[in-house]
């Protein structure tokens, strides 16, 4: 049994890592290891369903139509994700600070329980996994030397070869603090025929005072608020593929869905927002706001520049569909970033957001710009039906000052 010294020197320990740069700017892994420390007191055994429902408030109920688990289901698909990024995070803190520690927190491979050593016992484990050679003295400092050359040679071939492109600077940044909007749908209760209510979608509804100034519209109907909100299929996917992007890129995100965005959102992240137009709110205010040349038209865009007027809408036929999509990239501050996935279609997203974390593909975009990349809003026309058959092709490119 843990006595109340023991647990004092581990939640002492807990502050020092929490307030460490690794951590600092980093809340969801200081939210994650503030969880996994009290389990651990508690000896509670946790899988990915615990701590789903414990820290992320998914609900696990039996009944499956249940909308809130269809909302949510991508939050915890990525909790390993965490768990990984969180390990690491703690190994980098300990080679930094391990001197300065009395206890050390593991996670240990493959597990979502974490454990509490003591120096020793972490030296001893460490070493029981780290085979040792002996080398001869005489041959140290002209090992050392070849060492210190091929590090400093790996790391500066490293740094030119994975620059990351210009779009992605502020994102890629050391504690750098970003933030995924996910556009979601607002759903209202509304009283049918039948004297039931029902979740009801109305395109011209989407926060809470749109719902106000319809009910004030329409006396006739009986409408009232719901406790959650829908999103279409390209949430998960595209959460999936910019999980991994920035994973090879050795940083995070946040999640926010568009319909709880706040200004202070806005004002204190680099923002990434994928998504449909028609269910923005804060976001509408912002994407396009400095374009000359385009807007918002029906389900799609107008171009119109000089005396050349041009209209970008969805297109239908039986075996596929040609849509269009925007990508916004634009500035918030001298420091924080904007970039926008935006299309009133799955597929226009989704094939905008694999090309944009495709390096060999952004080599060819950067090269669109003559002189220094800049601000842009680049329209693309996409086709096909199928997540993993889409073409995607640049139409018509705004390179903003």
């Amino acid at each position: 049994m843990m006595n109340e010294n023991e647990k004092k020197v581990i939640q002492e320990g807990l502050k020092r890592i929490c307030s460490h740069e690794l951590f600092m700017n980093s809340t969801i892994h200081t939210n994650l290891l503030n969880y996994l420390v009290e389990k651990a007191l508690k000896k509670e055994d946790l899988n990915e369903v615990t701590i789903g429902s414990d820290l992320y408030g998914i609900d696990y109920s039996e009944n499956k139509n249940n909308s809130t688990v269809r909302s949510y289901i991508y939050i915890y698909i990525y909790i390993y994700i965490y768990i990984y990024k969180l390990r690491k995070k703690l190994a980098n803190y300990y080679i930094d600070q391990g001197q300065n520690e009395s206890i050390i927190f593991e996670i240990i491979k493959g597990q979502y329980n974490l454990s509490f050593l003591s120096v020793n016992e972490y030296s001893k484990s460490k070493a029981s996994k780290e085979p040792t050679v002996a080398i001869p003295i005489k041959y140290l400092k002209l090992l050392l030397g070849i060492i210190l050359i091929a590090f400093i040679t790996f790391f500066v071939t490293r740094a030119i070869i994975t620059k990351p492109n210009f779009i992605w600077e502020n994102y890629f940044e050391k504690n750098a603090q970003n933030l995924l909007v996910i556009s979601d749908q607002f759903i209202v209760f509304e009283k049918l025929s039948d004297d039931n209510f029902y979740g009801i979608s109305y395109p011209e509804i989407n926060n809470y005072n749109n719902l106000i100034e319809y009910a004030k519209e329409h006396p006739d109907k009986e409408l009232g608020p719901t406790d959650y909100t829908l999103m279409s299929k390209m949430a998960p996917y595209a959460v999936k593929s910019l999980s991994k992007w920035f994973i090879s890129n050795d940083n995070d995100f946040q999640l926010e869905l568009e319909s709880k965005l706040k200004y202070e959102d806005v004002k204190n992240h680099n923002i990434l927002f994928v998504g449909q137009y028609k269910t923005m709110n804060l976001s509408k205010s912002l994407f396009l706001k400095d374009s000359k040349v385009f807007t918002t038209f029906k389900d799609g865009f107008k171009f119109k520049k000089d005396s050349i007027e041009e209209v970008f809408i969805t297109q239908y036929s039986d075996n596929h569909n040609v849509e269009f999509a925007m990508v916004s990239y634009t500035s918030i501050s001298s420091e924080k970033s904007a970039l926008y996935f935006v299309s009133n279609n799955d597929i226009g997203v989704l094939a905008t957001v694999r090309n944009f974390t495709d390096k060999n593909w952004l080599k060819d975009f950067e090269k669109e710009f003559k002189g220094e990349p800049t601000h842009f809003n680049a329209l693309f026309e996409v086709s096909g039906l199928q997540r993993n058959d889409m073409s995607c092709k640049l139409v018509a490119l705004e390179v903003l000052k």
